[in-house]
């Protein structure tokens, strides 16, 4: 049985651009020569400048860290909602 290893994204930072539903990732290349940019709209992975096939690891991973990030927003929200911390 062979093992195949899987590469890891190395998100560099985040960019939210104002007034616009669109985020940017900047993601350093496996061998850490280039800087990709990964595209998300409306919490979706759109695009990769990266020249491998579609979708490549830097979506996946992006997409993950997007997912975790609306995840963590949801549940902040419940628990504001749930016990009133605001006094709403």
């Amino acid at each position: 049985m062979t093992q195949t290893a899987t590469k890891q994204a190395d998100i560099r930072f985040r960019v939210e651009l104002k007034n616009k539903p669109i985020v940017i990732y900047k993601v350093r290349s496996s061998d850490d020569t280039q800087t990709y940019d990964v595209t998300v709209v409306r919490g979706k992975v759109n695009n990769c400048t990266c020249k491998s096939y579609k979708p490549c690891y830097h979506m996946r991973d992006v997409q993950i860290a997007e997912d975790a990030r609306k995840s963590e927003r949801l549940s902040r929200e419940q628990y504001i909602e749930e016990f009133q911390v605001y006094g709403e």
